[in-house]
């Protein structure tokens, strides 16, 4: 089995830390991954995006053309991405994207990323808010994922880290049910 996501958004949205932690989730797992980083050059307001391949096989290539899941945080990532979803794929946006592009066949998820992580006081932790929703798609395991973001929280972040804990729940909770 192979999942090939695709993750974007704006820069400073933590689409690249999001990628990192999906990819050593599945490496606690015992899955094979590659991440593939991309960012343009201004950083904070640019364009993000990054791609992880998590697989139960070696896997031949990172990159990643026509995507099983595509996990977006903003409306233009959205656009440029979503129609290259695999019509049986998944995407997993952000509910403040209001405006959809035509002809997405893949099964949409909106999660209340960003309102969640403004209403917890951490507004830029939206992107911890789509941890939980990979979990509840069965992408990953919240258990693995939760021990993922204890080894890659940086120092300087640890501080967050059981508000970003309680907002993966939560929005694994709600979309599990």
């Amino acid at each position: 089995m192979t999942k090939r996501i695709i993750i974007a958004g704006s820069g400073g949205q933590g689409v690249l830390f999001l990628g990192k932690l999906l990819a050593y989730t599945a490496m606690l797992e015992d899955r094979e991954v590659t991440w593939f980083p991309s960012y343009g050059a201004e950083m904070r307001g640019g364009t993000a995006n990054c791609t992880v391949v998590i697989s139960d096989d070696i896997i031949g290539s990172p990159v990643v053309r026509n995507p099983d899941i595509l996990i977006t945080l903003n409306e233009a990532s959205y656009r440029k991405f979503g129609p290259a979803v695999k019509s049986d794929g998944l995407i997993l946006y952000d509910s403040t994207i209001k405006s959809m592009p035509e002809g997405i066949q893949s099964v949409t998820k909106s999660i209340d990323a960003t309102s969640l992580a403004a209403s917890m006081n951490v507004p830029g932790s939206a992107n911890m808010a789509m941890v939980g929703a990979c979990a509840a798609a069965d992408i990953i395991s919240l258990d693995a994922a939760f021990n993922a973001l204890e080894a890659v929280t940086p120092p300087r972040r640890r501080d967050s880290l059981e508000l970003n804990k309680k907002i993966i729940t939560t929005v694994y909770e709600n979309s599990k049910n």
